[in-house]
């Protein structure tokens, strides 16, 4: 897997989260806390020349 299939991979899975998020919010409440919406910031910020990111290959 190169840098361009994995940087794709998290570009659909930002996306699902940003798309459905709210809409999964409000039919399962208990995943309405500041923990959560922490933790989901964090991830749809990763990659972003804002954060960063590294990958590293399997070599053997």
């Amino acid at each position: 897997m190169n840098f361009k299939d994995i940087k794709l991979k998290l570009l659909r899975f930002k996306h699902i989260f940003t798309t459905n998020w709210v809409i999964f919010v409000s039919s399962h409440p208990r995943y309405d806390t500041d923990c959560y919406y922490s933790e989901i910031a964090k991830m749809l910020k990763c990659g972003s020349s804002e954060n960063s990111f590294a990958t590293y290959p399997c070599l053997g």
